[in-house]
Parts: structure tokens; sequence; C-alpha cells
């Protein structure tokens, strides 16, 4: 059951009404229940899977919460986390690594779904009982109902068990303000998905299967110059949309309900650097990484050179995690190098800002420092959207090569697909993105607060502007999220 799909529009506030109509002491039951309706339309097989998981954490919480020695806290973690990441590699790694070996199997494994996501989030709960950060919970239904929580089991975010576990003990009103916004919040993500999301695939996917080239004016059978720069920027915004448009219909529905979750992205295409982009893309699982992988290896604290083989470990286990293939890994180690490379040269960017008056906090050197990364963080999509990693290299050489401005303006634009008329209704849709991420950053807010900040009668104007435009895009958005891959 896709968020953007018609059974969802039934099921969502069949959910609502009636997670308010019962008693509190029920409320989780109904969740749960509705939880694992929603994944079983998703993925039947894979429930059992599920089960099985969610028992083994539940478990291995209690058992390192109530041990008596710190060896025996630690046999339970690590049990724990064999156990799950050993589910978790046998669905989703084991083909790769039999192809290591060059051998088969004698029949396909299909990646249940969702099962990156609830998987880490199941292991922050033994972690954090590990920690004393949280007691275990001694209802298995409620545990249960965290590691299932509709809203985030396909594609996150990826919670903390200190986090959503109490608020499922906690009585939630109904509060229109707080409904509200959660519904705001809605709105916006299926914006970005319907509306942008639904062209920009369109587009890039012309440009990257080559339909509709010719022999005269293209490279190894395949688009350069302009257009492939054009793809390039439309599939940085598609990934963006289509991830932050999930993030924010789950956040929304559960603010709905009354529940708080992560952020997931704040403005990440106004980072000045690729260290401030990882801590504004993907927030949930970059804080995951940060939290139980990056400070037990030992952060920053066993000096510089160990700090720097603990980030290319860390962007290279985040490049796996995507998926079990080269280019993955290539993408992970690239942003490693980005970031050590980054704090190599900080001495000497800040030396030459210093000298040029330019400052990456404000004016015409904060711009060019958002320019710059942006073009890092794009050149790194390539080899996540490509399918291996010579398709990947092939991209980027014709991206950069048979460059002509003419391109611009003879038509090859408006042929890439989409034509006229949806090429500039989405070049309008991205300006507003870009000035509704702009606003919020200068005022340090979510989206659903700027737009309080407004004239009634401007507010309404934008909710029936918004919900328009998805209107005339809903033949465009059937494709399901780019994340419920992994």
């Amino acid at each position: 059951m896709l968020f953007n799909s018609l059974p969802f529009m039934l099921f969502f506030p069949a959910v609502v009404i009636l997670y308010f109509l019962i008693p509190h002491r029920y409320r989780y039951i109904w969740l749960l229940l509705g939880s694992y309706f929603f994944y079983a339309c998703q993925d039947q097989s894979a429930t059992v899977l599920l089960m099985v998981s969610t028992v083994i954490t539940w478990s291995a919480g209690r058992l390192v919460y109530n041990a008596e020695t710190q060896g025996q806290k630690r046999l339970y973690v690590g049990a724990g986390f064999v156990l799950n990441l050993f589910i978790l590699m046998y669905f989703k790694y084991s083909d790769f690594i039999l192809s290591l070996f060059e051998t088969e199997r004698e029949f396909s494994l299909l990646l249940p779904a969702g099962i990156s996501f609830y998987t880490f989030q199941s292991l922050t709960y033994i972690v954090d009982c590990y920690r004393e950060e949280v007691e275990p919970e001694h209802n298995i239904l409620k545990y249960a109902l965290f590691v299932s929580f509709f809203p985030c089991i396909l594609s996150g975010p990826i919670e903390r068990a200190k986090n959503l576990i109490p608020q499922i003990n906690e009585k939630h009103e109904w509060d229109p303000v707080r409904v509200k916004e959660g519904l705001f919040m809605m709105l916006w993500g299926y914006f970005l998905k319907m509306v942008i999301v639904g062209r920009l695939s369109i587009l890039t996917e012309f440009v990257y299967s080559g339909t509709g080239a010719v022999s005269e004016g293209w490279f190894l059978g395949g688009y350069r110059g302009i257009p492939m720069i054009v793809a390039l920027i439309a599939y940085s915004f598609q990934i963006y949309c289509d991830f932050a448009g999930y993030s924010f219909i789950a956040i929304g529905a559960a603010r709905v309900m009354g529940f708080k979750i992560m952020r997931n992205f704040r403005q990440p295409y106004l980072a000045v650097s690729v260290s401030d982009f990882w801590r504004r893309w993907h927030i949930s699982l970059s804080t995951w990484f940060r939290d139980y992988l990056y400070i037990p290896l030992g952060g920053s604290r066993k000096g510089t050179f160990r700090r720097y083989i603990n980030i290319m470990i860390v962007f290279a286990v985040s490049g796996i995690w995507h998926g079990a293939t080269l280019n993955f890994l290539i993408w992970g180690i690239l942003f490693g190098i980005y970031q050590v490379l980054g704090y190599v040269f900080l001495p000497l960017k800040e030396k030459a800002g210093s000298f040029l008056k330019l400052s990456s906090k404000e004016g015409m050197g904060r711009v060019l420092c958002i320019a710059y990364t942006y073009a890092l963080v794009s050149v790194t999509w390539v080899f996540f959207r490509a399918g291996n990693v010579m398709t990947a290299i092939d991209e980027l050489r014709r991206t950069f090569t048979g460059i002509r401005l003419s391109q611009l303006t003879d038509g090859t634009i408006t042929g890439l697909g989409l034509g006229s008329l949806n090429l500039i209704f989405v070049i309008v849709a991205l300006i507003v993105l870009l000035m509704v991420d702009i606003m919020c950053e200068k005022k340090n807010c979510e989206v659903y607060s700027l737009l309080d900040r407004t004239p009634v009668v401007a507010r309404w104007c934008v909710y029936y502007l918004i919900f328009t435009m998805i209107i005339f895009s809903c033949n465009l958005s059937t494709q399901e999220f780019l994340y419920q891959g992994f």
C-alpha cells in the first residue's frame, strides 16, 4: 500500500477516526493491527520475518537490561545484533556474496519491504537498553508497534526507542491545531512526490535511457552535454523530493495521531559543505550511523588519522546499506573522501576566505559554498542512480563533454520527454520548493510553521494552489517511492 495510492487515502482516515474513538488503553492494539495490515498489503510474505525480528530484539532488550554483569550485557547485545544483521544480510546481501565466489542460487530472494529500516530501528532498542537510556518494554505488543509503526516502517524515518515507545503509552487527545499541522505536512509531501517527482522522473528516464536520441550530435549511443546536465540536476531534485516527500507524509501522518517522529530533511541543498549536507540529509540514518557506529568506533577521540578512518568506514557501510553493489559502495566512499578532504583543507579554505573577505555564513561566500557542495553531491547521485559502475562513468563522461549552449534554445530541452507545458509546470514547482526551503532556512522553522505566519487569506490560497497542482498530477504519481527499494 503506497502513500500515493487510493487504498491509503481510505486506510488512513479510517485508522485515525477509530484511533480517537476507541478507549486509550486499546489504541495501541488498533494501531498495531493497522500497521501490520499496512505492511501486509505491501509485502504479505514478509510479515512473519517482521514478527521474528520483533521477538528477537524485544527478548534481547530485556536480557541486556536485566543482565547482572557487563560481560553478560555485551553478550546479549552482540547476540541481538548478530541475529538481526544475519537476517538482513541473508535477504539483502547473500546473492552478492555468492556472486563473489561465482556461484548462483537456484532461486532468487525477494528483498522484504522495509527490512533495512525496521532492522536498524529495532537495533536502537537493544543499544538503548544496554546504555540504560530506555527501560525494556514489558508489553511485547507495544514494542511490536514501535517496530512496525506504519508511517515509518517502509522508508523511515528510522525512529529511536527512547523517543517513540514513551509516546505509545501517552494518551493523545484530538487537537485541531496539531491535526492541521500534520495534514499540511502530508499535503506538502504529496506536492513534492506527485507534482515534482512525477515529472522529473519522466525527464530523467527519457535522457538516461537514451529515448529519442539520434545519431547526429550524440555520443556513445546517448545524450551528451546540456541534456545530461539537465538530467543530472533533475535527478538530484527527483531523489530529494521523492524521499523528503515520503518523510513529510510519514511525519505528518504520525502528527495527526499525536506522535512526533524525527525530522528527516532540513534544506539539504542549502548546505555549505558535505559534512553540513549530511547533517541535513536523511537525518535519521546519518545520526544512526553517528550514534551507533561512528562514536563506538572512537569518533574523533582517538586522533586525526583514526577519525578519518572512522569516517571512511561509516560512509562505506552507508553505501552498502543502500545496496550490495559496487556503485553504492563507490557512492558512499566518495562522500567519505569528500568529508576527509574537507577537514584536511579546512585551514586553507578559512585562510582563502579571510583573504578574499568571503564567509561561508553569509553573502557571496555562502552562495559559492552552497553551489560547490551541490555540485559535489550531484556527481555522487550518478553512481547512486546507475545500475553499475561502467554506466555511471559513461554518464559522467557524456555529462561533461559535447556541451553546446545552442542546446538551450534549439528545442532540445523541451524535447526531453516532458514537453513545454509540463516543463514549465515543474520549473515553477521547483522555484516554489527553493523559495520555501530558503525561507525555512532563514527563519529556522518547519514548513507548516512558515505558513502559519502568513495571513489567513494567503494561507488558504496556498492550500488550494498546492491541492490543485496535485490534482493535475494524479496521472503521474503511480510509481513507488525510491527508498522503498532499500
